[in-house]
């Protein structure tokens, strides 16, 4: 038996589709994608290739996804790779177990400076086999605000995840005293936490695209991240392409000062949401000291699309800051970051001022 990995072709869809009915059909949801009909350039500031592992050169027993990217890494940009969706037949067959490791040796031979973000919980196999080969592991903080405690009370998972709290939820739902207590804990904590804290008056105003002037920003608020992707124009126009995003500028008189990237859907059976109408702050940038402000209005915004429950993930001391300021609520995270040991030395030991959003890795796909 041999295993050999290489990037996947149009022409081995018959093998992806063949290893992903097997996956099916031992009650995984996972799956391997199937390689794009776009050619991927080396020279463009975004590209990802897929990988896939052969036993014996003609069975299909494992794949990867590897997008590389520039990032801001204190004063230099360096071009990394995200490893992400790594599915092998290890999942239902012990003897491939082994499969798991090979695609990360693959991936880290074709960048050493690697990260991996989301995964779910650190009980999961991929973040137990990073930690294992020494990769730094990190949660990236959730915050959320409730504006609809009742639908909020009905529908989130976690809190119902054994009995007793079922229970609890229940009676609290069906006698008003969760609606009462959220109200007033939500308007209250804005005054207990930072009672004089002062949000600067600015404009919005929602955008389709994005255009040069938001590269000058870009280069002023870069300085406060010690590591952030990129995010000038061009990339901002790539990463934020689909029309479902609510797109917004920020101004002070005329001079542009932040954006943000948000969603507002309804759900439906979602895994943690169940069927609310969830807002999510996707991504973030701005100057220095207009966080507050520009969380402020997104979260106006939201509220007046009907989100019943608003949540992001920030990394960032500024934003975590801001979200705090906001009323938001620090709540259980399962958004991973784990960098590999050669990024983690670049990275240095200040995390502070790392700023990662769910618009990095693989972007809001479960939002």
């Amino acid at each position: 038996m041999s295993y050999f990995i290489r990037e996947s072709k149009n022409n081995d869809k018959n093998l992806i589709e063949k290893f992903n009915n097997e996956l099916n059909n031992h009650g995984f949801r996972f799956k391997l994608p199937m390689p794009d009909d776009k050619e991927n350039k080396i020279n463009n500031f975004i590209f990802e290739n897929k990988f896939i592992l052969l036993e014996d050169e003609k069975t299909v027993r494992a794949g990867y996804t590897l997008k590389n990217q520039w990032f801001k890494i204190n004063g230099s940009n360096h071009q990394i790779g995200y490893y992400y969706n790594p599915v092998t037949a290890g999942l239902f067959n012990k003897k491939y177990n082994i499969c798991g490791l090979l695609l990360l040796n693959d991936a880290h031979k074709k960048n050493l400076d690697l990260f991996c973000l989301g995964m779910g919980a650190y009980s999961e196999k991929l973040p137990k086999l990073l930690k294992k080969l020494n990769w730094k592991l990190e949660t990236i903080p959730f915050y959320f605000k409730i504006y609809n405690p009742n639908s909020f009370l009905e529908n989130i998972t976690y809190l119902k995840n054994n009995k007793y709290k079922a229970f609890v939820i229940k009676i609290i739902k069906k006698s008003k005293l969760g609606w009462l207590f959220i109200k007033i804990f939500f308007n209250l904590s804005n005054f207990i936490f930072f009672p004089f804290k002062k949000v600067r008056d600015i404009s919005v105003e929602k955008v389709e695209s994005f255009g040069k002037n938001f590269d000058e920003l870009w280069e002023n608020a870069k300085i406060n991240n010690s590591f952030i992707a990129i995010r000038n124009h061009k990339y901002l126009n790539e990463l934020y392409s689909n029309k479902r995003f609510i797109k917004l500028k920020f101004m002070k008189k005329d001079k542009l000062i932040g954006w943000s990237i948000s969603l507002c859907n309804k759900l439906e059976n979602h895994k943690q949401f169940g069927n609310m109408n969830l807002g999510s702050i996707v991504d973030c940038l701005s100057l220095k000291g207009y966080e507050t402000s520009i969380i402020k209005k997104t979260d106006e915004i939201l509220k007046k699309k009907g989100a019943d429950l608003i949540v992001t993930n920030q990394s960032h001391v500024c934003w975590k800051n801001a979200l705090k300021i906001n009323s938001f609520i620090n709540g259980p995270s399962n958004f991973i970051f784990a960098s590999s040991v050669g990024l983690t030395k670049k990275l240095g030991v200040n995390k502070d001022f790392v700023h990662l959003t769910r618009g990095d890795g693989d972007g809001p796909i479960h939002l």
